[in-house]
């Protein structure tokens, strides 16, 4: 038994030969995400109490800041495999340290009086009794948006650069375990965000106070991140093959965007990201969708941190069993499989809830809804965590060495078309399945499965199955050549020994 164990956890020992700046890189990971996720979990919060903006446009300039990250990495990309690892995250973090300092700092320093006079001032010279409201903007609103803006840029840095590092910095033997690790960290930061800082500084200093605490704590992790990218080699190539030798200094990013588009391997790369679109937007649900059905079919107090930290829970536990095992089967049929689980968890909530109510065990109707709701996202976890670690590895593995930054950036695209494609949609069925109100309805039986919850997320199944469907029917054309880097990607993660070739 005691050997069985042992075995198991050798797998693990790959990592003793990964360099410093491997580990200085999850460092860098684990600080900003400390500051990222405790930050946009209270935005909304602090842009309504702490700088007076109302519902609606809180809400505008949460989704401005998702938006903007997603526009902005488009051109990060290739300016990091222009200028290096070491000047993108200096750029990066340093934008980051400004703008997360600038929100901590504002509501306490800035004027709220001085631009709105002047603007006022200016529309009423030229007759305009109403300007548009964003003219009208307060010192403190424009310090905020102008930071919101800033910490859209600096965290579009981020996650190229980032992915550049891992790559870089991991051999063929070590990568697979290495993006595990990575994930593995993002999550444990996820937790101790949600559950320890964000909580920890609303209890001990207020809703008010505690949100401006919280982006505080964010400056003094982008300063840690800092001091870690301080300590880096980036000439440090763990794989001496994948070295760029004879790269044109003076390369513009805007050729090698364009460089990049052209390439076939990138096109194949596009067109599998394009495939996925229906499971990874499963992943948007847990804020667009998941708060309100929560609220409108359980109460309206519902605990929406306990249940937010569940997923990363079992993902971080689920990652420290799995990887020893998952790293025996290629990355591509990961990738199918994770999809495939992550899919599946809809069924749950789309069977109608009459046949949960005939479970054993199951008395009420609040209690059929705790059911789904939890072991869904039970399944949907693990299907999460074999399938998002080896899907980023995978595009950063497909890459050419010299343009890993511009090939993350540019695979975001099909996500930036159908975020607010996702948020439109989901907003009507939501209104038309899941309105205020619902739940007295379903209670009575007044209901039809086609006009219920249930009905919602039985569309959402058929859009996020296709993707699995639609890989395995395009697999061959996409791991094809001339992307040869892609089935060296399988080869790396396959390791076709006889133990990894009983799991084919």
């Amino acid at each position: 038994m005691l050997n069985s164990v042992t075995n198991y956890f050798s797998e693990f020992k790959v990592l003793k030969s990964a360099s410093k700046d491997f580990w200085l890189t999850n460092a860098i990971q684990f600080f900003d995400g400390l500051a990222y996720f405790s930050m946009i979990t209270v935005l909304a919060l602090y842009l309504t109490d702490n700088c007076g903006f109302n519902d609606v446009n809180s809400g505008v300039w949460v989704g401005i800041f998702t938006l903007y990250i997603t526009a902005f990495v488009f051109a990060v990309g290739s300016i990091c495999d222009t200028i290096g690892i070491k000047k993108s995250l200096y750029i990066g973090l340093g934008l980051l340290a400004v703008s997360r300092g600038i929100l901590g700092f504002a509501p306490a320093y800035i004027s709220s009086y001085g631009i709105k006079h002047t603007a006022e001032s200016i529309f009423t010279r030229f007759g305009v009794t109403n300007p548009p409201e964003f003219f009208l903007a307060s010192d403190l609103a424009w310090s905020v948006k102008a930071a919101i803006i800033i910490m859209a840029l600096g965290t579009a840095f981020m996650g190229p650069v980032i992915m550049t590092s891992l790559r870089r910095f991991t051999s063929k033997d070590t990568r697979a375990t290495g993006f595990n690790v990575y994930y593995l960290l993002m999550n444990i930061a996820a937790i101790i965000a949600s559950a320890i800082v964000i909580d920890g500084f609303r209890r001990t200093f207020g809703p008010v106070q505690g949100n401006l605490a919280i982006l505080d704590f964010g400056f003094v992790m982008s300063i840690c991140a800092v001091v870690c990218a301080s300590r880096i080699d980036e000439d440090n190539y763990a794989e001496e093959s994948e070295r760029v030798t004879n790269q044109d200094e003076n390369r513009r990013p805007l050729a090698i965007f364009m460089e990049v588009w052209r390439e076939k391997a990138f096109q194949k790369l596009l067109l599998f990201l394009t495939l996925t679109i229906g499971v990874r937007l499963v992943f948007t649900h847990q804020f667009l969708v998941m708060p309100k059905y929560y609220t409108r079919l359980l109460y309206s107090d519902f605990e929406l941190g306990l249940a937010n930290s569940i997923n990363p829970t079992i993902i971080v536990i689920g990652l420290i069993i799995l990887i020893p095992i998952i790293n025996r089967y290629s990355t591509i049929k990961l990738i199918i499989v994770g999809m495939t689980i992550s899919a599946a968890s809809l069924i749950l909530l789309a069977i109608p809830i009459d046949w949960v109510m005939s479970l054993p065990g199951i008395n009420n109707l609040t209690q059929a809804y705790l059911f789904i709701i939890v072991t869904q996202i039970l399944v949907f976890a693990i299907g999460e965590l074999i399938f998002n670690p080896r899907f980023m590895e995978y595009i950063a593995s497909v890459a050419p060495q010299d343009r890993v930054s511009s090939y993350m950036a540019l695979s975001a695209l099909p996500t930036f078309i159908s975020k607010p494609i996702n948020g439109f949609v989901s907003g009507i069925l939501i209104s038309r399945y899941c309105y205020d109100g619902v739940r007295p309805k379903i209670e009575t039986g007044n209901i039809s499965y086609t006009d219920s919850p249930e009905f919602m997320w039985m569309i959402y199944l058929l859009l996020a199955v296709l993707s699995p469907i639609a890989v395995i029917a395009l697999r061959n054309f996409i791991t094809s050549e001339p992307a040869a880097a892609t089935e060296a990607t399988e080869d790396e993660t396959s390791k076709p020994d006889q133990k990894g070739a009983d799991h084919e």
